[in-house]
């Protein structure tokens, strides 16, 4: 398992415009090799760790462990391969009363099961029916996985 630390930090919002938005941590420092050995779609949990520098988190304390599905990698089906290397979380299910607000606070995500490798795809469309199969994948994960994934 690999985890990567990091404060959310606002995107291009793309995430949100394709009915998945996600918490954007900038992954940098990596080595090609471990750029190479990270790059997928993940299955994992997000363990909010609470405000970063910032402040700009809006529940009052971390400590919820979110299950999520990860894009760690540079987008290639809308930068080509010279994209900014970014991790990007998709929550399944924000417990009751959380904000749904990540902005500024510090996840320490888990990243515990490659589900595939990262992907340029011909249209949007496909991109978001393989989207819709790793969210349900990741679902099937957590469902066998609990002690991690809650």
């Amino acid at each position: 398992m690999h985890i990567v630390t990091g404060t959310v930090e606002h995107g291009d919002k793309r995430g949100r415009e394709l009915g998945f938005p996600t918490a954007n941590i900038a992954v940098t420092g990596l080595s090609p090799e471990q750029e190479a050995d990270l790059t997928g779609v993940w299955a994992g949990v997000a363990e909010d760790l609470g405000d970063g520098p910032d402040g700009a988190g809006t529940d009052p304390v971390g400590g919820e462990t979110l299950t999520i599905t990860v894009s760690l990698g540079r987008r290639p089906t809308f930068y080509g391969p010279e994209g900014m290397f970014l991790l990007e979380a998709f929550v399944l299910d924000f417990p009751a009363g959380h904000s749904k607000n990540l902005y500024g606070r510090t996840l320490a995500v888990h990243l515990c099961e490659r589900l595939r490798g990262q992907l340029a795809f011909d249209s949007v469309d496909a991109l978001i029916e393989c989207m819709d199969s790793d969210v349900a994948r990741t679902r099937e994960w957590a469902a066998t996985h609990a002690s991690v994934a809650n």
